[in-house]
């Protein structure tokens, strides 16, 4: 694939997780491969716009078609599944502040729901390079944990959780990083 296709391509992935609501679909499909009929259900959402943001996830090559059982009454029902051991790479390309903006919207959202129990925890602060490796590996595990463990919406035993990991270095070294010079 040639630097301008892979360009293209970030373009398509990136445009299609600048919106919520896709990024809610990612969420909810890591757990159960959804219909768009079951998607529309579970999110309070019109059939057709669900069915759509599902549409624009699987053109970008974000969301899998994992099953189309035999038609149901004259209309196909496409299951579509998440896959997070696949990750989103968006290296450097245009258009990254959309998918923040997205991305602090949907915070916000899930942030200003009630909640019994909270855990948020927040620093940008100056790491030695092998604590810096040490706090990424275990926000490694948290991310690929919670995706391991996710189950179908509203399966008996289980509860709405709502997990956010962000590491990020900022700068190559201490000479990049923002901020006051190191003492």
């Amino acid at each position: 694939m040639s630097w301008e296709s892979e360009t293209a391509a970030g373009r398509r992935r990136l445009r299609a997780l600048a919106h919520p609501l896709r990024l809610r679909l990612l969420s909810l499909l890591t757990g159960a491969a959804l219909s768009a009929t079951e998607v529309a259900a579970e999110l309070g959402l019109a059939h057709a716009v669900a069915s759509y943001h599902l549409r624009q996830l699987a053109a970008a090559g974000l969301i899998q078609i994992v099953a189309e059982p035999p038609p149901a009454r004259g209309h196909q029902q496409r299951r579509y599944r998440y896959d997070p051991s696949q990750p989103i790479q968006l290296g450097q390309v245009d258009g990254r502040e959309a998918w923040v903006t997205a991305q602090l919207d949907d915070l916000r959202r899930r942030l200003l729901l009630p909640s019994g129990e909270r855990l948020l925890a927040d620093a940008e602060v100056w790491l030695e390079p092998a604590d810096w490796t040490a706090a990424r590996e275990l926000a490694d595990q948290l991310a690929r944990l919670v995706h391991a463990v996710a189950r179908p919406p509203r399966a008996p035993g289980t509860r709405l959780v709502s997990v956010t990991v962000i590491a990020l270095a900022l700068g190559d070294d201490a000479a990049d990083g923002p901020g006051p010079a190191k003492p």
